[in-house]
């Protein structure tokens, strides 16, 4: 008796909470802050006494359940202060990342630990390692404890962005990556129903929702991968892009059918210099010629191309770091769409721990690294995004190295006293309300790469060059060998990403001041058919994602092999 009327009290407090935080809402949501908020909290719990503050996911709990029985009215503005950790979302989409297991690697990189039962270059107290770990490296189970820590914590969760990380996927064996491709599918198209089934989330912590199923419960799984995906162009959660990583060397045109059989959008590859004799010191064993060929390649395919450079490898300094960058940019051949900065740390179980520890190798201090990612940071073009410039590997585990979490920032804060505007993608991109999308105006950037002519559109603020939405344009000169096992390329010009920032709208919302689903996309779409018919492309192709496929037929394009085609007579 005394834990029911323990219940109604605090439900009677959440909900008193909940109706008064809307009423200040509906006064002026755009200025309604988080600080606002936790005012108004303190306000209340002082009225009722409360020494021990609710938890934000017991109010986000509280307030679903009072929309599903109809109680109240869904309130975006409302939902977005109460989210935890609301920066996930900024992008359009959430993000998924995804560890395979381990089928070992045929290479002997100098940096890559090795640990037992891992992907190599993967330590045990990451945390995408740790939720593989405890799902037992099952893709299915991994997305559905990252849906449900998401959803708890207030998340929109119905556009993904799914990205495998676990090494290079184009050695695993095919029938491995075909069984995990599916289950990616299956992940999405099941979580609904399975839902049905939870007895019990455990609410402690945001990143490992951990949950109990009722006995009886069976995932309705699809019979293979090509059902898998068409079940999911319907399904309320939908997979919108997928990224793998691969090397170089490993980038074949057969690769890149099989990739697009999938549904891959993205691939990451590991350039990690330009500096050839750095790269064979290291162990790599590939070269700028394959990094230049694979980049090319997947162009010329639809793909968006994410490079990868390490600072700070055996036998590199800061001088060569920063021409190993420079060459990235400046030569056309490389010009990647996005980059990973990765500073060398040494772990344990690597071949470069034991020259460390022969005294063969030394990080840069941080002071140096500092400076150096300022003046790499600077270098960076604004048709580029720059994701990270520092890997996510706990201090504990790193034995020579920075350790400074918040290096990016850091640098940034640098950079902004030397009175530099950065104008890489990332940097530019929607944050918050403070711009009106009503004034966003068109800008188109021209770039020569991987022997083609790219057009970067973007619908921008004038003012300070804030992004609302981006395209990605590729008007490719000779790409035969890509045409030859993707046929329905033939005199394409190609959209490779087309991107609306700020937060994610479920796919059947209506557009809002947040910035999605308000015409954007048409517009630059139209736009870039202009370009190519004035440059006499006969079609256009757009490596589209699943949930997208719709959108684009009331556009007039129609599935041609693993694209959307469209004549441009």
């Amino acid at each position: 008796m005394k834990n029911l009327l323990e219940h109604k009290q605090k439900t009677k407090i959440l909900d008193e909470l909940i109706k008064k935080w809307l009423e200040e809402t509906k006064k002026d949501p755009k200025n309604f802050t988080k600080d606002k908020f936790h005012k108004l909290k303190n306000e209340i719990y002082k009225k009722y006494k409360i020494a021990k503050p609710f938890q934000s996911i017991e109010l986000i709990e509280r307030y679903e359940e009072l929309i599903a029985d109809g109680s109240l009215e869904e309130n975006l503005f409302f939902k977005k202060i109460l989210r935890k950790r609301w920066v996930r979302s900024l992008s359009g989409v959430t993000i998924i990342s995804l560890l395979t297991k381990s089928f070992g690697c045929p290479w002997k990189c100098i940096y890559c630990p090795s640990f037992e039962g891992l992907p190599k270059s993967y330590i045990p107290n990451e945390p995408a390692v740790q939720r593989a770990v405890l799902n037992n490296f099952d893709p299915i189970m991994q997305i559905h404890n990252r849906l449900r820590a998401l959803e708890i914590t207030g998340h929109t969760i119905e556009k993904n962005d799914v990205r495998i990380i676990g090494g290079t996927w184009s050695v695993y064996p095919l029938e491995y990556q075909e069984m995990f491709i599916k289950a990616i599918y299956d992940a999405f198209n099941t979580y609904d129903d399975m839902k049905k089934y939870l007895e019990k989330t455990d609410l402690t912590n945001d990143k490992f929702a951990t949950f109990k199923l009722k006995e009886g419960y069976k995932a309705k799984l699809s019979k293979n991968l090509e059902e898998a995906k068409k079940i999911n162009e319907t399904s309320r959660l939908r997979v919108i892009w997928i990224a793998i990583e691969t090397r170089p060397d490993w980038v074949t045109f057969e690769e890149i059918a099989r990739l697009r059989r999938y549904w891959v959008t993205r691939v990451e590859i590991g350039y990690q210099t330009t500096i050839d004799e750095i790269n064979k010191l290291n162990k790599r064993w590939h070269s700028n010629k394959e990094s230049i060929e694979a980049t090319k390649m997947l162009k010329d395919a639809g793909f968006k191309v994410v490079a990868h450079m390490m600072p700070n490898l055996l036998g590199s300094t800061p001088e060569l770091d920063k021409k190993a960058l420079k060459e990235v940019f400046e030569n056309p051949d490389f010009r990647p769409d996005e980059l990973k900065i990765y500073p060398m740390m040494v772990t344990d179980n690597s071949e470069l721990t034991e020259l460390w520890k022969a005294w063969k190798f030394k990080a840069y201090d941080d002071e140096t690294l500092i400076n150096l990612t300022a003046e790499l940071q600077m270098m960076i073009p604004e048709y580029v995004r720059l994701n990270r410039t520092y890997r996510d590997i706990p201090a504990s585990e790193i034995l020579e190295g920075s350790t400074l979490a918040n290096l990016r920032q850091l640098v940034e804060e640098k950079i902004k006293k030397s009175w530099v505007k950065l104008l890489d993608t990332r940097h530019r991109e929607l944050k918050d309300w403070s711009n009106d999308p009503k004034k966003a105006i068109l800008n188109i950037f021209e770039y020569d790469a991987s022997k083609a002519k790219e057009y970067f559109l973007t619908f921008e603020d004038k003012e300070d060059r804030t992004i609302f939405s981006l395209l990605r344009l590729r008007l490719p000169e000779n790409n035969e060998d890509v045409v030859s096992i993707l046929p329905e390329l033939k005199w394409c010009a190609l959209i490779r990403e087309i991107h609306t920032f700020w937060d994610q709208l479920g796919v059947k919302e209506k557009g809002s001041t947040f910035g999605q689903h308000i015409g954007f996309g048409k517009k630059l779409i139209k736009k870039a058919e202009e370009i190519a018919k004035q440059n006499w492309y006969k079609k256009m192709a757009v490596i589209a994602w699943v949930w997208v496929r719709e959108y684009y037929k009331k556009r007039w394009y129609n599935l041609e092999g693993e694209y959307m085609v469209k004549k441009l007579d």
